[in-house]
């Protein structure tokens, strides 16, 4: 058989290359992003099923010729790996000094391949013999990452399926008429697509089981088999639909792939931090245009042309070449020392390289530090709301604040029912919340001219002209949600002219809902600027102002024929300035002579589409405060902006720049994300003592109109949760995204969302987690009778324990409740083992019960230094912990609990998911062991988990691959140890 590789370069392959290339950029993009979205995850893992077999064929057949096994070529491919894993190691770190790091296990494989295949390609049943070998190491996850031993034997047999195909065997293919081997590769194209719908729906492969990692499941075998179907498939179909001529840009893309692969990594990391939390549609549109980009940056001539004098170099360096001094020896050199200190210092002096740079920076190195990658600064542990608080909130007087009540042109013909306009189902969801409120309002952001005047004429970037004009049904709905007063001021307030001012006002009037900030006359304008309203004893003044009307110039609102519709605070560059302040001073004179308890500030004011405060706002709103504001509600910007309570003159003031629109659907500009602002008022003394926010969503059927939706509801609604899509859910989750990053500065995940997120002038209160129902079962359990029998009790644990991921909520909060009474201390730390706890362990609080949940880690980093790498040393580590509490406490009792159990997809376990769960096994039993022969209580809960994990989505109750959400999350754990006996 002639075996050799074609002579002269082929625009045939190169095209091949070229697009696999892009495959493999582009997936590598959305890789970071497959939690967020099951179409990007089905993306990448359709790609991942052929672009790396259909690469490792190509190389094979490329890697025939003397000088593709040659000592340079294999020394140019030792210093490529060499320079940029180590470039990527030390910016992303080194998982294991021994293991390559992202992409560039390939050049180690190639190496291997390389140097092996001349020798045994000339067995005849080679190919068969690799193709067994490639499925039987699955089933030894020992065989992992380490020198990409893994991925060499398991893609083994497609590297040598490319090299046994001759040149005469691909040129036969090649030269068939194009457009019938076109037509087969469509057909090809097809059949892959098919099977690998089939085999991603029927075996579930992970992302280790694509990369051939351990089989995480028996089964997973069968998958490879199918994966290398589908490879020889794709392979064939590529080969079938590849012209043999130059094709723009992809041809180059292809004959420079080696540099695109050497490079593409880490930028494909930052374009996945920058796009995570984007619509679907922008993510992958963007994905797409950033490979494009990446390979053309990495791809062209003039970077080819670089690298090769740049590889030759750094292999001249091996080989003897030329003795001048060059930036390229000189770069080299740089990093092997680089690499040979931090070698030295990870592997002899236990220093990483990161504490390398804090010692050149005299930071101080910390004795044990916990595993950065899992456990990081931005866990944050979110103070909890005491019972005192509770009580506060509770009884205060609530008032409720939504944004604007705004009708464009299709949410008015939505709400038609062939006689009359019904706008109920737009407050179906929120209206709970808001009639809930002891005073609730809202901002009417239009007029109700008539229907002889045409309703609302365009939507947002439509096109037409927009002017506003509602149906008199819509201030009916508003009156029925529950709202108490509505302000009138906004920039729509003269779209149908005075007429539509004086006509709201008096429909307004008619149906009884209360109003301020648009008014009959200049004398009615003078004698309601200033409203007073009272409820359930708290007496408020309230102030209502816009930044002006739309077609109006400030002029004309202030002194002209249209000055009594409104209250103007102009902008503080406008010559009316000065006299708008005095204005708005003198309200202020006036409001307290009434003697409030409160002053309500509801200013329609700001940027359009800006989640940040414009200088106005902030110029307007500090005058407000300076002339005894008590709470600012303002409006306009129609998406979410800040919201805060500040100590000002020795009172807390409650500062809302904007709530977002009510209920839209201008989803290009966060118009379905919104909220419900509520401010708490003691009723003794009549000051502001926090704040909460009920984040909405904008859900919209096909048939009927916008509803505002809480987002709590979305999540325990069961009802309401059948009328949406898994899209819905996904928007919703980048909605409340949003709304607690704007709040209060930091994403918020909506596996934890409370009904409320409750705030004072020190930032958001975590509420806790209540609602875990203990059966008379539980009740004789041992955690129970433990916990029962202990007048205090200590819970010493990892992340899990500490509640690192869900805001510092403990996955034992639930059953708190049940013991009122006790005294209950919690002494854990996210990422620690069993060695850490043991040097803290004079610093845990003394207990009489000590409930104990530790070795998941010890399990999962398979660090030497931090670790028990053994179950004994396991049991003799806790036997330390428990010699060392008893010195404390003699005569604790101790319930120990078996290591958790964490899930497929773990990023932060050297180890395939079937060798981490047999391992935790190991441990769970060594711990079982150790109580039985001390006579300790001992719990595994790890069954109730992984079976209650199998019939429901991991995200119902986990928040990654272990640690459970504050809401569901932890009330399962709970049930699963309270369950054990």
């Amino acid at each position: 058989m002639n075996t050799t590789a074609p002579n002269i370069r082929s625009a045939y392959w190169d095209n091949i290359k070229g697009i696999l290339i892009l495959l493999v950029v582009f997936a590598h993009i959305l890789f970071q992003l497959q939690t967020d979205s099951v179409v990007i995850n089905a993306t990448v893992d359709s790609i991942y099923m052929f672009h790396m077999p259909a690469f490792v064929f190509i190389s094979g057949f490329f890697g025939k010729s003397e000088r593709s096994h040659s000592f340079e070529s294999i020394i140019k491919l030792i210093f490529l790996f060499y320079i940029f894993n180590s470039i990527m190691g030390f910016i992303y770190g080194f998982g294991s000094l021994l293991k390559p790091v992202y992409s560039y296990w390939y050049l180690i494989a190639i190496i291997a391949w390389r140097v092996i295949t001349p020798h045994i390609a000339k067995f005849k049943e080679i190919g068969l013999i690799l193709f067994i070998t490639a499925l039987f190491v699955g089933f030894y996850p020992s065989v992992d990452n380490t020198f990409a031993a893994a991925r060499i034997i398991g893609f083994y047999p497609l590297y040598m399926l490319g090299y046994k195909l001759s040149q005469e065997q691909s040129d036969k293919l090649k030269n068939r008429n194009y457009a019938k081997r076109a037509a087969l590769g469509l057909l090809l194209v097809a059949a892959a697509a098919l099977l690998i719908w089939f085999s991603l729906d029927f075996f579930k492969l992970s992302d280790d089981d694509l990369q051939m990692a351990g089989y995480s499941d028996p089964i997973a075998a069968f998958g490879r088999v199918t994966l290398y179907v589908i490879s020889f498939i794709v392979i064939l179909a590529f080969r079938c639909l590849s012209p043999d001529r130059t094709i723009p840009l992809v041809t180059m893309f292809g004959k420079n792939s080696l540099w695109i692969f050497i490079w593409h990594r880490a930028f494909t990391l930052i374009a996945s931090d920058l796009i995570k939390g984007l619509p679907l549609p922008a993510i992958l549109l963007i994905a797409v245009a950033g490979a494009i980009v990446i390979c053309i940056l990495f791809g062209n001539p003039l970077v080819a042309r670089f690298m090769n004098r740049f590889v030759q170099q750094g292999a001249d360096i091996f080989l003897g070449g030329d003795k001048k001094f060059n930036l390229a020896k000189l770069a080299t050199l740089g990093v092997s020392l680089w690499f040979i200190i931090s070698v030295v210092l990870t592997q002899y002096a236990g220093i990483s390289w990161k504490d390398l740079l804090k010692v050149l920076r005299q930071e101080p190195l910390e004795q044990f530090e916990e595993n950065e990658s899992e456990n990081s600064e931005e866990d944050i542990l979110y103070p909890i709301m005491t019972g005192e608080q509770k009580k506060k909130y509770d009884s205060a007087f609530r008032i409720t604040f939504a944004g604007d009540l705004i009708l464009l042109e299709d949410q008015v013909k939505r709400a038609y029912n062939g006689e009359t306009y019904d706008f109920s189902e737009v407050f179906e969801y929120a209206q709970p919340y808001i009639a809930s409120a002891d005073y609730a309002i809202g901002v009417f952001e239009g007029p109700m001219a008539g229907a002889e005047v045409g309703y609302t004429s365009g939507n947002f970037d439509d096109g037409k002209e927009l002017y506003l004009n509602f149906p008199d049904e819509f201030a009916a709905a508003v009156k029925n949600a529950g709202f108490d007063l509505v302000t009138n001021a906004n920039n729509h307030v003269l779209d149908k002219g005075s007429g539509g001012v004086l006509r709201t006002i008096d429909v307004l009037d008619h149906i009884g809902l209360d109003h301020i900030g648009s008014y009959k006359s200049e004398e009615d304008k003078q004698n309601k600027r200033v409203k007073i309203v009272e409820g359930q004893g708290i007496k408020m003044a309230i102030l209502s102002y816009t930044y002006g009307s739309n077609n109006f110039r400030d002029e004309n609102l202030i002194h002209g024929q249209f000055s009594f519709a409104t209250s103007v605070i102009c902008s503080s560059d406008s010559e009316y300035f000065d006299g708008q302040k005095a204005m708005v001073e003198e309200d202020f004179r006036k409001a307290k002579e009434a003697d409030p308890d409160l002053i309500i500030v509801l200013p329609h004011i700001g940027t359009q589409f800006s989640n940040e405060p414009d200088k106005d706002q902030e110029v307007w709103f500090g005058i407000f405060k300076e002339n005894g504001a008590d709470i600012i509600l303002g409006d306009h910007a129609h998406v979410i902006e800040p919201v805060r309570i500040d100590e000002y003159n020795g009172k807390n003031v409650y500062t809302l720049y904007c709530p977002g629109n009510f209920a839209n659907l201008y989803r290009e500009n966060q118009g379905d994300s919104s909220l419900l602002a509520d401010v708490y008022i003691d009723r003794e003394t009549k000051k502001v003592i926090g704040g909460s926010v009920v984040p909405l969503y904008t859900y919209a059927p096909a048939d009927g109109n916008y509803r505002a939706v809480p987002i709590f509801d979305i999540m325990n609604n069961i009802e309401l949760r059948k009328q949406l899509t898994t899209d819905d859910i996904k928007r919703a989750e980048n909605s409340l995204k949003l709304i607690t990053k704007v709040v209060f500065g930091h994403e918020m995940s909506i596996d934890n969302i409370p009904e409320r997120y409750y705030f004072d002038e020190t930032g958001f209160i975590r509420s806790k987690t209540t609602g875990l129902t203990i059966s008379e079962e539980m009740k004789e359990g041992t955690l129970y009778q433990a916990m029962s029998q202990a007048n205090s009790i200590c819970f010493i644990g990892d992340s899990v324990t500490e509640g690192t991921k869900n805001g510092g909520c403990p996955w034992y909060e639930p059953i708190e409740e049940h013991f009122k009474g006790k005294t209950i201390s919690n002494y854990s730390k996210g990422g620690c083992t069993v060695s850490y706890m043991n040097a803290h362990a004079s610093e845990i609080p003394a207990a009489e019960l000590y409930v104990i949940a530790l070795g998941t880690n010890d399990v999962r980093y398979r660090d030497e230094s931090k670790c028990a790498m053994t179950s004994g040393a396991f049991t003799e580590e806790i036997n330390t912990l428990k010699s060392a509490l008893l010195a404390a406490t003699p005569n604790a009792r101790f319930v120990f609990i078996a290591p958790w159990y964490s899930t497929d997809g773990d990023p932060f376990c050297s180890l395939s998911f079937a060798a981490k769960t047999a391992l935790n096994t190991e441990y769970c039993e060594a711990l079982e062991k150790y109580c039985a022969a001390n006579s300790l209580d001992f719990i595994n809960a790890n069954e109730y988990i992984q079976n209650t994990l199998v019939t429901r989505p991991d995200r119902e109750y986990l928040l990654d691959h272990i640690h459970p959400n504050a809401t569901k999350g932890v009330i399962m754990y709970s049930e699963a140890v309270l369950s054990c006996k």
